[in-house]
């Protein structure tokens, strides 16, 4: 019955909450998201947050990201390692990736991170925008 439940709602195209078809907690991968920063009014040191989504990690993450420009440029607007790879680690909830926000222009700027892989888990929301103020 579980399996005809599954299949019912793949077919649908809804995946349980947990983000694994057929997953019961705790068994359920541990799914990460890019969390989207905030807006900068100055330019600083930040740190880019990768969250798991339910809870603590039962063992050891690893989240691949890299940075992708979009408005803003690495090198001209921020500074970061343009690919990386951060652990979350056994018994804690995120891990962070720091970057720098160069300079604030007068006009609005982005640039975003995007989550690669996550082993052992599951991508969840993929991509966060980090947005650089403009000046008025």
């Amino acid at each position: 019955m579980k399996t005809i439940m599954v299949l019912l709602l793949l077919l649908l195209g809804i995946v349980p909450a947990h983000g694994a078809a057929g997953c019961e907690p705790p068994d359920c991968p541990d799914v990460v998201d890019a969390i989207d920063g905030p807006v900068h009014e100055s330019a600083d040191e930040y740190t880019a947050v990768l969250k798991l989504r339910d809870g603590k990690a039962k063992q050891n993450v690893e989240v691949t990201y890299r940075f992708v420009d979009g408005t803003a440029k690495l090198g001209e607007d921020y500074r970061a390692a343009p690919r990386g790879t951060v652990t979350i680690k056994a018994g804690e909830s995120q891990a962070g990736v720091p970057y720098k926000v160069l300079r604030v222009t007068g006009q609005q700027k982005k640039f975003t991170l995007e989550i690669t892989s996550v082993k052992p888990g599951q991508i969840g929301k993929r991509v966060a925008v980090f947005t650089i103020a403009g000046r008025q």
